[in-house]
């Protein structure tokens, strides 16, 4: 019975032109994060709220709604992000600034991120990187990007700047880089984009030697026992994680460093808790599937592009981009090859506005190969 609704499904992905390569590494993914988030809360959520499974069903929420949103999106047809790019533009500075709102806005870990909506909370700078970044492919699309490009690089410092009075720098610098790889792969002068690269290093860098708490982080990771019980702490608990899961792992939900030792485990660093409950072995698994997830998205960015539809081109290679530098940061921060920096795992970290973004992205992907498969279609019909 099971395997004939499999069967039906899969039959209907392969008429809409949807990549099943694609779609089963996005399952695989949020299957490891679904068990994995499990394991990495049930102690803590027993101790702390008497159910073992908060933290799982409040996440199997968000994989429900984002599954939704992806199913709504896949539905909008391209052409929209053409003709409301600049909505897109506006709303990403209007929700960036609406977390300095009293009373809609607060304040929690030093960090003015967040909007509350009663049933669910917003980390805003999520939403408003990934709508700039939905402009910004329009804006490339429609204008010559010589042309454009410093006045794209002031409108995106600008909502940057936004994002660090939100004491988020993680989300400003994943905003900077994407948005410098996408003019990069679009074709813009390479001198000029490389001045403008080196210029924007400056600031970049006294935010962090200026910053005190930020400076301590980055002391911290170039030798975190010189502190190992502030801010070189979730570095040493991360790197203990990985050096006693071993090739094999201690065994699902046997980790020790999630139990009160390793700070958001569940989240931040969950890549720590995946090396130590099921080894190396298990970690070359993950990274070899957002591998080909990703080559996936930049292949459906090249057929787009042959087959005339840039504005999909443009948006899948920005999804792609955007996915691929979050994945390496976290795995870097975790592995402890880059400064400790709060960021979640696509697909996989516990859910919120980053996993809603993340199904927001692939209802675009989606909608991206429908889109081509019809363009496919269209071209064989006109040669008959």
């Amino acid at each position: 019975m099971i395997n004939e609704r499999i069967k039906k499904l899969l039959i209907i992905i392969e008429g809409l032109g949807i990549d099943k390569v694609f779609i089963t590494c996005v399952f695989i993914l949020l299957s490891i994060g679904l068990v994995m988030i499990t394991s990495a809360t049930l102690d803590q959520a027993y101790q702390k709220l008497n159910n073992p499974f908060h933290f799982t069903i409040k996440h199997s929420i968000y994989l429900l709604l984002g599954i939704s949103f992806a199913y709504v999106i896949s539905h909008i047809k391209l052409k929209f992000y053409e003709d409301y790019s600049k909505l897109f533009l506006i709303l990403s500075f209007i929700i960036c600034i609406l977390v300095f709102i009293p009373g809609l806005g607060f304040e929690a870990k030093g960090a003015r991120r967040w909007i509350s909506l009663g049933f669910i909370t917003v980390q805003v700078s999520e939403i408003s990187r990934l709508f700039i970044l939905i402009w910004l492919s329009s804006y490339i699309l429609r204008n010559d990007i010589n042309k454009i490009f410093y006045k794209s690089v002031i409108i995106v410092l600008f909502l940057s700047s936004i994002i660090i009075f939100q004491r988020d720098f993680g989300s400003m610098f994943l905003l900077i880089l994407t948005f410098f790889s996408l003019m990069l792969m679009s074709g813009v002068n390479f001198k000029k984009w490389l001045s403008t690269a080196i210029l924007l290093i400056i600031p970049i860098v006294l935010l962090v030697i200026l910053t005190p708490y930020r400076f301590k982080r980055v002391i911290s990771f170039i030798d975190p026992w010189q502190d190992s019980t502030g801010a070189g702490y979730q570095l040493i608990a991360s790197e203990l994680a990985f050096s006693s899961g071993g090739l094999f792992g201690l065994g699902l939900g046997s980790s020790i460093q999630k139990l009160n030792y390793l700070p958001e485990a569940y989240n931040d660093f969950i890549f720590a808790v995946i090396a130590e409950e099921l080894g190396l072995l298990f970690v070359i698994l993950v990274i070899f599937t957002y591998i080909i997830m990703i080559t996936r998205i930049f292949i459906l960015a090249h057929k787009s592009a042959e087959n005339g539809l840039l504005i999909g081109s443009f948006l899948a290679n920005m999804i792609g981009l955007l996915i691929t530098f979050q994945a390496i940061i976290h795995m870097m921060v975790n592995i402890g090859l880059a400064p400790t920096k709060g960021m979640g795992l696509p697909l996989i970290s516990y859910g919120g506005t980053n996993l809603l973004c993340m199904f927001i992205c692939i209802g675009i992907l989606i909608r991206i190969q429908i889109e081509n498969k019809r363009k496919i279609s269209q071209a064989v019909q006109r040669g008959y």
